[in-house]
């Protein structure tokens, strides 16, 4: 979270699960503690925010600070909301979440929960975050599935290899993670970079693989908005803030790695993923492709990732930003539960 400390500030933010950083605005009539609650707009708008709640924050334990009035004007918004869990619900669910479990597999020391009973629903989360993004969807799925909730390499309380980071090689681990379970057929829900890292499954091991939900994945750098393209292309571990260090440095085993850990995953977005039209094709397990109606992710682009799936079903979220399964989880919540059950 970042406190704007000055009338206007012009602030650089990025929270888990973003792919694309826009450069965000904030004019203040009194310095605000940017934790509140951001709901996302058409670019260019200015529009004003007033003080509400977070999804799921009661539950958490949370009291959110209040938000006077903030204005926001920028491109690209539906980032913001990240970043605000990011600094408020997720570090508060510590308090609330079981003790993890680990797993040594293919050179990294993985960190994962497991909760509930049931057929097995692995959950990825974005990029540069950890499982904990999935506060507001384990209570409702636990009734029903068996649910595996890994933090992804480099990221969370899982170690980092010393190989580049790949989509490929997370999903290899999750592979590994299922075969240490015994969980032979998993359905899996993958928001942003797992939703990536759940079409490499899917490509890779149809037969472990039921069904599959994706939250504003791209198969191909260049599926991003061009403002988040552009970001991507200048980045660097600096550009996060010091919200995203803060919360790296809380969970990380070596907190001292941030830099190069966040490099990594900003080279992968550059390059990555590059699926072709015939390994989309190739996925037979049931699919739901979904993004929000401002999601960093090109409508188009999601469009095409739909179609290039045999079957695939679409769900474009509206007035919802990439940040969909953190602003409207009751309504993600019944979508996603309604297609597992076909």
């Amino acid at each position: 979270p970042h406190r704007a400390g000055s009338q206007l500030a012009s602030v650089r933010v990025a929270g888990t699960g973003a792919r694309g950083v826009a450069a965000l605005h904030l004019r203040a009539e009194t310095p605000p503690d940017v934790r509140g609650p951001v709901r996302p707009f058409p670019p260019g708008r200015p529009r004003v925010l007033r003080r509400s709640r977070l999804p799921g924050a009661a539950a958490a334990g949370l009291v959110l600070p209040a938000v006077s009035r903030l204005t926001v004007s920028s491109p690209a918004v539906s980032l913001l909301a990240t970043c605000m869990l990011a600094g408020a619900v997720l570090g508060a669910c510590e308090r609330a979440r079981p003790a993890g479990r680990y797993a040594d597999l293919n050179g990294i020391h993985l960190y994962y929960e497991l909760h509930g009973r049931g057929h097995a629903l692995l959950l990825l989360h974005g990029g540069t975050g950890n499982g904990r993004q999935f506060t507001n969807q384990v209570p409702a799925f636990q009734r029903r599935f068996r649910l595996i909730v890994p933090d992804l390499c480099a990221q969370g309380r899982t170690t980092d290899r010393a190989d580049s980071l790949t989509y490929h090689a997370m999903a290899e681990d999750m592979i590994a993670l299922l075969d240490q379970l015994h969980v032979q057929r998993a359905d899996v829900l993958g928001w942003s970079d797992g939703g990536i890292v759940g079409l490499d499954l899917a490509i890779h091991h149809p037969k472990r693989v039921q069904h599959l939900v994706t939250f504003g994945a791209n198969f191909a750098p260049d599926g991003l908005n061009p403002t988040d393209v552009q970001w991507n292309a200048t980045a660097s571990a600096d550009s996060f803030g010091a919200g995203t260090r803060l919360a790296y440095s809380e969970l990380a085993p070596d907190p001292a790695h941030y830099v190069q850990a966040m490099n990594k995953i900003i080279a992968m977005w550059r390059t990555q993923p590059n699926f072709t039209p015939s390994e989309l094709g190739s996925i037979r397990a049931k699919t739901l492709i979904c993004a929000g109606e401002h999601d960093v992710v090109r409508r188009e682009h999601t469009e095409q990732l739909a179609r290039a799936i045999r079957g695939a079903e679409l769900w474009i979220v509206p007035k919802a930003s990439h940040s969909v399964i953190l602003e409207q989880p009751e309504l993600v919540n019944a979508k996603v539960l309604e297609f597992l059950r076909r």
